[in-house]
């Protein structure tokens, strides 16, 4: 079994709070008047869209688990909370850390060769 922050860690909430830093408030409304957020609305490119949603959980268990496991030292750790700060920075992590899963493990769906 994997080792993992356990619930209520520093880190942990540190990584919680990162990844939802861009998230509008529940009962918040949407600015009417922001150009930015009209058209990130019309691209479905919204912080906290379905795709959004799915990155964040991914980065959550990625970190938690790289950081108990001691694989991410204080200064890439405060690096990496910047980048899970925005949909962008998530977007790009996720990317990566999918490119390099890939390339060490290959695709799951690839037939023997």
């Amino acid at each position: 079994m994997e080792k993992t922050l356990p619930e209520g860690h520093p880190d942990l909430l540190r990584i919680v709070q990162a990844a939802h830093a861009d998230l509008p408030a529940a009962d918040a409304k949407p600015a009417a008047n922001s150009l930015a957020g009209a058209l990130a609305a019309a691209l479905g490119r919204q912080p906290g869209d379905a795709e959004d949603r799915e990155n964040i959980e991914f980065l959550i268990q990625v970190l938690a688990v790289n950081r108990a496991e001691g694989n991410i030292d204080d200064a890439a750790f405060a690096a990496l909370l910047e980048r899970i700060a925005t949909r962008a920075g998530r977007a790009a992590l996720v990317a990566s850390f999918t490119a390099e899963l890939e390339a060490e493990h290959g695709y799951a769906d690839d037939p023997p060769a």
